[in-house]
């Protein structure tokens, strides 16, 4: 982590082993560098408005209040002040554990709501058909082999993006005679194992077969998903996609299939709880299945016209008996 000058203040090989603790304790790289980043932005703003604190242990409640104030006045998602109001939290409750503060100056700090303001879009079942049908009206070439082995995996396994990118060779393997999965590294630092459908699989090992630097399978440690190009370095293919790889693959071929809604790669996600959901699975499979801690979580994600079709309104009793309008 960058330190702010406040905390270079406090700078010494104490602090850097406390720093280096409290964020190695994160198995996830990915909630790691979003630990580090909010916790960076809230020394910065506390510096920036010259705020006299010579120490982090001389941060109090009003300091983090008007951080907050400030992410609303900035017009931030609810979701995310709570996120890095969160990220802040745990790291001076470690400082407390340490006997490096008092106390948490986050306590009793009141969180926004977390009203969702732009919900995540999902396709209905034709519009992933649709999305499949370009997918394979392509000609075939290197890249066209990776774009439909990410696209197919999104689709039918609901993996988070994050989550994709950070497969490896090994978390590819077979179970049974019949079926293979993917051994996935979730939230929370949990493991889950998914299903692959036949015809991901094949398309999954279409890719692989086709890869640009084959010689990367022979290592279980490997990224299972890897560039097909590297204009910075050329020779280095051995590397996990840019994240911002897996947004364009998806809105590219989104775009073709004439889906012009606003897509994102947890879209997908979003597509697979609610396919799932329409066509009969049961909730709390869905939720284990994605790694959700609460079905509510998951029952977030059923959008879909089933939930209208099972509407209380067709078994009022003073509407039973009353005709259809013609």
């Amino acid at each position: 982590m960058g330190k702010s000058s406040l905390v270079q203040k406090d700078s010494s090989s104490e602090w850097d082993f406390l720093h280096f603790e409290f964020f190695k304790n994160f198995d996830s790289p990915h909630t790691r560098k979003c630990y580090e980043r909010d916790i960076k932005l809230f020394f910065e703003f506390i510096e920036m408005n010259n705020i006299s604190i010579s120490s982090p242990m001389e941060i109090q409640k009003a300091h983090v209040v008007a951080y907050k104030n400030y992410l609303l006045q900035s017009e931030q998602a609810p979701k995310t002040i709570c996120r890095k109001l969160s990220s802040i939290s745990s790291y001076f409750d470690f400082l407390v554990e340490k006997d490096k503060a008092i106390s948490n100056p986050c306590s009793g700090v009141r969180r926004p709501k977390q009203t969702v303001q732009n919900e995540t879009n999902d396709l209905s079942d034709k519009q992933v058909k649709r999305l499949f049908d370009v997918l394979f009206n392509q000609d075939e070439n290197h890249s066209i082999f990776l774009h439909r082995a990410v696209v197919f995996l999104l689709f039918s396994t609901g993996l988070r993006k994050a989550e994709l990118i950070n497969l490896r060779n090994k978390d590819y393997y077979q179970i049974d005679e019949n079926n293979f999965c993917l051994k996935v590294r979730a939230k929370g630092g949990k493991f889950l194992v998914k299903l692959l459908h036949p015809s991901t699989k094949l398309i999954l090992d279409e890719y692989l077969s086709h890869k640009v630097n084959p010689d990367s399978l022979a290592n279980g440690d490997e990224y299972l998903f890897t560039p097909t190009k590297n204009p910075l370095e050329p020779k280095n293919l051995n590397k996990p996609l840019n994240p911002k790889s897996i947004d364009y693959i998806l809105k590219k071929y989104c775009k073709q299939a004439g889906i012009f809604q606003r897509i994102s790669p947890h879209s997908a996600r979003a597509t697979y709880i609610g396919s799932a959901l329409e066509n009969g699975v049961e909730l709390w499979k869905i939720s284990q299945d994605v790694g959700h801690e609460s079905v509510r979580t998951t029952e977030i994600y059923n959008k879909r016209r089933s939930a209208l079709k099972n509407s209380p309104v067709h078994s009022l009793g003073f509407l039973v008996n009353r005709k259809k309008v013609s």
